[in-house]
């Protein structure tokens, strides 16, 4: 005789007088608070770093800025465009797009474009690359369930080395065989290597459908930090709070729901009760400092390869 299925837990609404504690103060977190504060309920986010902004902030150093990275903004969901519009108003701007890989000493065109492609790989290479590309077409990796899988399907095995691999190993820090398949056809949605180089035909311009091949975008005025930056005077500025170098150590727990977030501090551990958390840290970093401590199952879980890079609401 099998068990009867456990029923859903009934989650809390928010309510008048709740407090939610928001773990990260990147873009994820900072939004969440932003629009949780206009909404007139009470927030706290608590980051670790001395900056707001994640990977895209702004660093400042000796009164210049620096982008880690370049986060452009661009989406076809008016409500998030608008949301960032009314954040910075006139401060964020178009910018023409302008792109280079920097590959064996040479510059390229990012999107590609065939003939800058030809000259600095050489016709040798070139050849190469199209005879990847069409064995990946006819006899694709039958399962996809990494970046390198699904890029190499789409692009085949010798141009995923040349530009993907690296890059985005570079810009994540973790290798391509870690990173999940449906995070790769978020960030190249609708791109295969058959439509880049019809884009970069004079007979065909470059396409406002795929959102890798614009030619223009929206960017804040001082760098993408500064979306962040002017979130935080706008979250403090509805009376709730942005904590620097507050590292959460413990969210805890009574009966499912969290009761409090601690956070180490210059100063000592802070405790911060609440009645809701958004976590907006990596998987493995909230299934460490859950108070009380989960099974054993879990915790392994928690350490896997595709546990990082995620939002959850705990109510």
């Amino acid at each position: 005789m099998s068990a009867a299925p456990a029923s859903p837990r009934v989650v809390s609404q928010l309510k008048p007088g709740d407090r939610t504690v928001v773990i990260g103060g990147g873009p994820a977190g900072l939004t969440a608070a932003y629009l949780l504060s206009k909404k007139g309920y009470a927030v706290t986010v608590l980051e670790a770093d001395d900056i707001v902004g994640g990977i895209s902030r702004t660093a400042q150093y000796k009164g210049y800025r620096f982008d880690i990275g370049g986060h452009r903004f661009f989406t076809k969901i008016k409500p998030v465009e608008d949301l960032w519009y009314e954040i910075l108003g006139e401060d964020f701007i178009s910018v023409p797009r302008l792109s280079r890989i920097h590959y064996d000493g040479k510059f390229f065109d990012y999107p590609l474009k065939a003939m800058n492609a030809l000259r600095g790989l050489g016709l040798w290479n070139a050849i190469t690359i199209v005879l990847s590309y069409l064995k990946s077409h006819w006899w694709p990796n039958p399962v996809e369930e990494n970046f390198e899988q699904w890029v190499t399907n789409r692009f085949g095995a010798k141009l995923y080395n040349i530009f993907f691999k690296t890059y985005t190993e570079k810009v994540w820090g973790i290798p391509c065989t870690e990173i999940r398949a449906e995070w790769a056809a978020q960030r190249i949605q609708g791109l295969s290597l058959a439509k880049a180089i019809l884009s970069a035909a004079a007979i065909n311009k470059r396409s406002t459908k795929i959102k890798t091949l614009i030619n223009e975008f929206q960017y804040p005025r001082l760098g993408p930090g500064q979306m962040w930056e002017t979130c935080v005077d706008r979250i403090r500025g509805m009376g709730n709070q942005v904590l620097l170098k507050h590292y959460v150590t413990a969210v805890e727990t009574v009966n499912g729901k969290v009761v409090a977030v601690r956070a180490k501090t210059a100063e000592g551990e802070v405790r911060f009760p609440c009645e809701h958390a958004i976590n907006t840290s990596s998987i493995r970093s909230l299934v460490r400092a859950l108070d009380p401590q989960v099974p054993e199952p879990v915790k392994v879980a928690g350490r896997g390869p595709s546990s990082t890079g995620t939002s959850w609401w705990w109510p």
